[in-house]
C-alpha cells in the first residue's frame, strides 16, 4: 500500500525549518512524528489544551519520577544505525524567549502491529532524563528498519511553550525516521466480522478533495463511486477499495487502496475433554478436538482453532502457543474459539478439560498358530481378539485386508507378515496398537518308538519321535505314556514290562498322534492268589522275544519251591498248601531271539494277600 502525501509533507518540512505538529496526552491518541536535518516543532502539553495533568497509569516511565502534562509521540525508523536528536522547551514557537524544564523517556523497539500502550516495560527503556534543563539529548542505538519507539516528553513546570525536536547526526552509517508515518493509510487488508458495514477513514489535515472508487471484478478496474466525496466511506459489501486526495490547491494528489471482507462470525461445535492415554505423560495435545468443533463451519479448511489457559487469557486474546504439546494438569479447564484464517474472525468461546484414561490391560500372542493339513489347508478357522465392550472400535490389518469388529475370524491362512490391531476408545481417543505374527503348524502324520534296556536290568526306556509331513519348526509338543499326565520331554524311562503305547499332542492344539502297541518283557513286582480273578498267578510277561531255558522260585532263605516250565506260572503254593505273604525270589535263564545271547537274571517279588 502506498501511504498519503508523502510529497506534501517532504515540501512543507523543507519549506519551513519550525513545522507543528500535534500532540496527544494519551498513549492511546499517540501521535507520529519524524525528524531530518529540519527542526520540528509542536506546542507543549499544558493546562490549556489537556486535562492530563499527569502520566496515566500502566507504563513504566524509568527515571520519569514526575510526568507532567506528557505529550505522547511515535516514531518509525527508515534507515537502520544511532540516532541522536536534540529536544528543546521554550516559551516562543520559533525557541525563544523562557526556558522551560523538558523530560523524556523512550521505549522500544516494537514491531508494526503492536499493542505499544499495553507493553511500556521498565525492560522497553532505551533512553531517560530527568534533568532540569530546557534542552535534553535523546539517543537510539542500533535502530533496525521499520522498529517503532514510544517518546513521551513532558512539561515540568507546567507553562504553556513549545518543543522542538531535530537529529543531528545523519548521513551513511546513521539511522533516519521515516516521515512517511506521518499520512492516513487505509491499510492493506480490512476483515470485517459479523457485521453488515464498515466505514473507511481517509481524514488527513492536508486533503482538499476526496474520490473514493471501487474495483469492478469483470473487467479488474477502478470505478468511482458516485457520490462518494468525503474523507468518509461506508461499504457494505466485500472488495477492493481506493481513495485518492488532493491538496487544496488541486496540484499534488495521492491514493491508497484496501481490500475489505465481509466474514461471518464462525461456528463452534460441541468441546470434548481432551485425555492423555499414559499416566507418565507430562504434556496433551489439546488439538485433537479441533476437528469436532470446526465441523459447524463449511470449508474446515479455512478454520483453525486457538486455544487459552485461562479465562484472563481469553479475554486479552492471548492463545496458547503450543496447543499440540501443552503440560498436562489433570482437571485443567481449557478454552477455545474457532479462528477464520484469512479474515481472524473468532467464533464464541467454548471450554473443556483436561483428564486422564487407562486403557485396559489386553495383549494378543506374539505369534498365532494356525493349524494346516498336509495340503496346506486350515484345520479349522481361527479367531483373535476380545469383545471389550462398546466403547471401544477395532481395526485389524492384514495381507493387504483391513476388517472391522473386536474378534478376527481367518479361514485360510493370512500370508506373510503381522496382523496388526487398533484398538480406539470412542470418548478419548486413546489408542492400544497391538501386533501378532501368524504362523503355520502342520498335524503330525505318525509316530515312533525306540526301546532301550530290559526289564532284567535298569529298566526300559522309552524315546517317542514325531513323523512330519512338512517341515514344521514351529510344532511342539506334549507326550504321555497310555493314560499318564502329559509331559514335555519325549522320554519315558523306567517303564514296566506290558502292552504300552505312546501319545504325542501339539500343544497349540495342531493335532495328536498315538503309537502302536508295543510289548515289554519283564516279570510282575507282585501277586495276590486270592482267587479273585486279577494277578492270582506269577509269570514272566512274555511275547516270544525271549525263549526261557529255565525259571525256578525261591523262599526268602533259597529254598526252591516251584520250577516252572516256559509259559507257565506260580499260584503261591507249595505241594499244594498256600504259602504266606512275603517276598519270594526267582532266577530265570533265557535267550534273546534276535541275537543269540544267553543270560541269566534274579530278583525278588512280592506276595500279597
Amino acid at each position: 500500500m502506498r501511504n498519503l502525501f508523502p510529497g506534501i509533507l517532504l515540501f512543507l518540512s523543507l519549506l519551513f525549518s519550525n513545522t507543528v505538529f500535534a500532540q496527544s496526552s494519551l498513549c492511546k491518541d499517540i501521535q507520529p512524528f519524524c525528524a531530518g536535518d529540519q527542526r520540528l516543532t509542536f506546542p507543549n502539553s499544558n493546562s490549556t489544551n489537556s486535562n492530563q495533568d499527569n502520566g496515566e497509569v500502566g507504563p513504566a516511565y524509568g527515571c520519569l519520577e514526575q510526568q507532567y502534562y506528557p505529550a505522547w509521540f511515535y516514531l518509525q525508523i527508515e534507515d537502520p544505525g544511532d540516532l541522536t536528536f536534540t529536544i528543546s522547551q521554550y516559551t516562543n514557537p520559533d525557541l525563544t524567549g523562557s526556558p522551560l524544564d523538558v523530560d523524556f523517556v523512550v521505549w522500544g523497539p516494537f514491531n508494526v502491529g503492536d499493542d505499544f500502550c499495553n507493553a511500556l516495560t521498565e525492560d522497553k527503556i532505551v533512553d531517560c532524563s530527568y534533568l532540569p534543563d530546557a534542552v535534553e539529548t535523546m539517543q537510539i542505538t542500533g535502530a533496525r528498519a521499520n522498529e517503532i519507539y514510544i517518546v513521551v516528553i513532558t512539561n515540568f513546570e507546567k507553562l504553556p511553550g513549545y518543543i522542538g525536536l531535530q537529529q543531528t547526526d545523519s548521513g551513511e552509517g546513521f539511522g533516519s525516521t521515516d516521515c512517511s508515518i506521518l499520512d492516513k493509510s487505509l491499510g492493506d487488508f480490512i476483515p470485517v466480522c459479523g457485521a453488515d458495514e464498515y466505514e473507511l477513514n481517509g481524514y488527513t489535515d492536508e486533503a482538499g478533495s476526496y474520490e473514493w472508487y471501487k474495483k469492478n471484478p469483470a473487467t479488474g478496474q477502478y470505478e468511482k463511486i458516485p457520490g462518494a466525496d468525503g474523507p468518509q466511506l461506508v461499504v457494505t459489501e466485500s472488495g477492493d477499495y481506493k481513495l485518492v486526495v488532493a491538496d487544496a490547491l488541486g496540484e499534488n494528489k495521492e491514493e491508497d487502496e484496501v481490500t475489505v471482507t465481509f466474514y461471518d462470525i464462525p461456528e463452534i461445535g460441541e468441546a470434548s475433554d481432551v485425555f492423555i492415554c499414559n499416566e507418565t505423560a507430562e504434556t496433551v495435545d489439546l488439538t485433537t478436538n479441533a476437528p469436532a468443533l470446526i465441523a459447524p463451519n463449511p470449508n474446515p479448511s479455512e478454520y483453525e482453532v486457538v486455544y487459552f489457559q485461562n479465562e484472563e487469557d481469553l479475554q486479552n486474546n492471548i492463545p496458547i502457543s503450543n496447543p499440540d504439546s501443552f503440560p498436562f494438569t489433570a482437571g485443567k479447564e481449557i478454552f477455545a474459539r474457532v479462528k477464520h484464517i484469512e479474515g481472524g474472525c473468532l467464533s464464541n468461546s467454548v471450554s473443556f478439560k483436561m483428564d486422564s484414561f487407562n486403557l485396559p490391560d489386553f495383549s494378543l500372542d506374539e505369534k498365532t498358530y494356525f493349524c494346516l493339513d498336509a495340503n496346506d489347508n486350515l484345520i479349522a478357522p481361527v479367531r483373535i481378539g476380545k469383545d471389550l465392550g462398546a466403547d471401544y472400535e477395532y481395526e485389524w490389518t492384514f495381507d493387504g485386508n483391513q476388517v472391522q469388529g473386536p474378534i478376527l475370524t481367518l479361514s485360510d491362512f493370512p500370508g506373510s507378515g503381522s496382523i496388526d490391531l487398533k484398538i480406539t476408545h470412542k470418548i478419548t481417543g486413546c489408542t492400544l496398537n497391538l501386533s501378532t505374527l501368524p504362523v503355520k503348524i502342520y498335524s503330525p502324520a505318525d509316530l515312533t518308538i525306540e526301546v532301550a534296556g530290559s526289564d532284567f536290568g535298569d529298566g526300559y526306556s522309552l524315546t517317542a519321535a514325531t513323523v512330519e509331513a512338512k517341515p514344521n519348526p514351529d510344532a511342539i509338543y506334549a507326550y504321555r505314556l497310555d493314560d499318564g499326565n502329559w509331559q514335555e520331554s519325549n522320554i519315558f524311562k523306567e517303564v514296566a514290562a506290558g502292552n504300552h503305547s505312546i501319545s504325542a499332542r501339539e500343544i497349540h492344539g495342531c493335532g495328536a498322534v498315538t503309537s502302536e502297541n508295543i510289548f515289554l518283557v519283564g516279570y510282575p513286582r507282585y501277586f495276590s492268589p486270592n482267587s479273585d480273578g486279577y494277578n492270582d498267578s506269577w509269570k514272566i510277561l512274555n511275547n516270544d522275544q525271549i525263549t526261557i531255558k529255565s525259571l525256578y522260585i525261591f523262599d526268602r532263605y533259597g529254598k526252591l519251591l516251584k520250577q516252572l516250565g516256559r509259559n507257565k506260572g506260580w499260584d503261591g503254593t507249595f505241594n499244594g498248601k498256600p504259602l504266606p505273604a512275603d517276598d519270594y525270589w526267582f532266577r530265570i535263564e533265557f535267550v534273546e531271539e534276535k541275537t543269540g545271547k544267553v543270560s541269566s537274571y534274579s530278583a525278588n517279588f512280592s506276595l500279597i494277600r
